[in-house]
């Protein structure tokens, strides 16, 4: 009799491999970000996917679709699967275990990362750790204003994961176990803004008291609910004060400058002029910025030709 439990004892030992030390573990949370885009971007659809790990970390496991071989999860979100800022807007998007969308977790769906087109997909096949990535994707493409927009899903696992085979190719070791993790979802959105700035032309006159001076209007719109000041540049002399100046590109000048709806106070970088009207993310921009250019009518005429100047018209939030 103590032969025979001798030999059992050493039967045994061989038929566990010394390097299946296979171990799953939740991390108590974990982080997904889509990083930082304007909100006209976020509207465009223009936000990258982004992915993470689940939560769930497995290693020294053997890696197959043997038929007992399952890590399942399904998720639940706090906003019902959207980003939500304290604005209140909202952005849908989709949560995944493939970067493709296929195996989505939005309809309360069970997720098993053993599924044998799954763990093709994801590359997973014969390795020996397991850390099995979550995709994000935005579905939406909405109005909003700028803020931190977030979503904390919660994650629950379960698991029957091989540890070790043995002869025939025959589980020896299973790991099994359950829980959940947490998954903070984070989209930071900028404010943005889109300008429509026409050329300003005062035609031609043969003396500079000849030349009248014309008011117009740049369009402009911002982020939704965002406010704003707006400036021009000095332009390509550098300074608007006491004049901007025009060039003809041979070393001649021709003074003017841009100056308020009044026709008298200079609009430059120095002497902003906040809009007390809220952007609202229009995409054709609506909001009139109304300025008024004047040449110098004091100045000597400069040389016959034709001048230019670039001037920049500066948002602020």
């Amino acid at each position: 009799m103590r032969l025979i439990t001798l030999f059992a004892v050493c039967l045994f030992a061989l038929l566990l491999p010394g390097s299946a030390r296979a171990a799953c573990s939740l991390a108590s949370n974990a982080s997904a970000s889509l990083g930082t885009a304007g909100s006209y971007a976020v509207k465009a659809g223009q936000v990258a996917q982004t992915s993470a790990q689940s939560g769930l970390t497995c290693t020294g496991a053997v890696l197959s679709v043997l038929s007992t071989n399952y890590a399942r999860a399904s998720a639940s979100s706090t906003n019902g699967f959207r980003l939500r800022a304290d604005s209140s807007d909202t952005i849908a998007y989709r949560l995944s275990a493939d970067p493709g969308g296929t195996f989505s977790f939005n309809q309360g769906a069970t997720v098993d990362y053993f599924d044998p087109t799954l763990i093709s997909l994801l590359g997973l096949l014969d390795k020996t750790d397991f850390a099995p990535p979550i995709y994000v994707n935005l579905t939406d493409m909405p109005n909003i204003a700028a803020g931190t927009y977030t979503d904390i899903v919660t994650i629950q696992w379960s698991w029957r994961i091989c540890g070790g085979v043995g002869v025939g190719g025959v589980c020896i070791l299973t790991y099994t176990g359950s829980g959940s993790t947490t998954l903070r979802i984070t989209l930071v959105v900028t404010s943005d803004c889109r300008i429509d700035t026409p050329d300003v032309r005062f035609g031609s006159a043969p003396l500079v008291n000849g030349f009248v001076p014309v008011t117009q209007a740049a369009r402009v719109d911002c982020t939704k609910g965002s406010l704003f000041t707006v400036a021009f540049s000095s332009g390509q002399n550098g300074t608007a004060r006491p004049w901007r100046t025009m060039t003809d590109g041979a070393g001649n000048r021709l003074n003017y400058n841009l100056y308020r709806p009044d026709g008298i106070t200079i609009w430059d970088e120095t002497n902003p002029l906040a809009d007390p009207r809220p952007g609202t993310g229009g995409t054709t921009p609506s909001l009139l910025q109304t300025f008024v250019a004047r040449i110098d009518a004091s100045q000597p005429t400069p040389p016959p030709g034709s001048y230019s100047d670039v001037v920049t018209l500066l948002i602020s939030f």
